[in-house]
């Protein structure tokens, strides 16, 4: 077939978005990109996850869009033997809604309701998509007023990491861990 060049508009992963420039390659339909809080008092983050940079979050103050959706660009995960989706999420507020992640159409996390003012890690794992391409998708669901705010950030696609501290001085080193989760001691 001549559409042999299709193949190449497909991003290889390994893939990291911080969002610290805006959207990025990921195509925004709602979500709004911010640092150091949101409008609203008693939900949302108040800085991103690794301190200083940007997130992406849902407004919901007025009347909200709903839902709200950021979808990647296309990704090549062929080269991944273990492929994974890891991204860090913030939902803090009273009347959160639910956040879902769709993986060429289908739901593979979701998660409602309030979680606190912190920001946690999701691990996803992809390997039913392995060797093919796949589009990812971020849904924000309104939950019933303006303390709904949740916020996504550092959104990776690659090899299934062991999260931990990775420092050998720390008093809580794992010699384990790949990827570094900032719970250094």
């Amino acid at each position: 077939s001549h559409n042999k060049e299709q193949q190449y508009n497909c991003t290889a992963a390994p893939y990291c978005e911080n969002f610290d420039l805006g959207a990025g390659t990921w195509t925004n339909n709602g979500w709004i990109n911010d640092d150091l809080g949101t409008t609203s008092s008693s939900t949302g983050p108040s800085d991103d996850i690794t301190g200083g940079g940007n997130y992406m979050y849902y407004e919901t103050s007025g009347a909200p869009q709903n839902p709200v959706t950021l979808t990647s660009e296309c990704l090549d995960i062929s080269a991944l033997a273990a492929p994974e989706l890891a991204f860090y999420y913030h939902m803090f507020g009273a009347t959160m809604g639910t956040l879902n992640v769709m993986v060429n159409g289908d739901t593979l996390w979701s998660l409602s309701g309030d979680q606190g003012d912190q920001w946690f890690i999701a691990q996803v794992d992809l390997s039913a998509y392995a060797g093919s391409n796949i589009t990812i998708e971020f849904q924000g669901n309104y939950g019933t007023s303006f303390t709904g705010d949740m916020a996504i950030d550092n959104v990776c696609i690659g090899e299934a990491a062991i999260y931990g501290c990775t420092d050998p001085t720390a008093d809580n080193y794992d010699p384990t861990a790949t990827v570094d989760d900032g719970s250094c001691i």
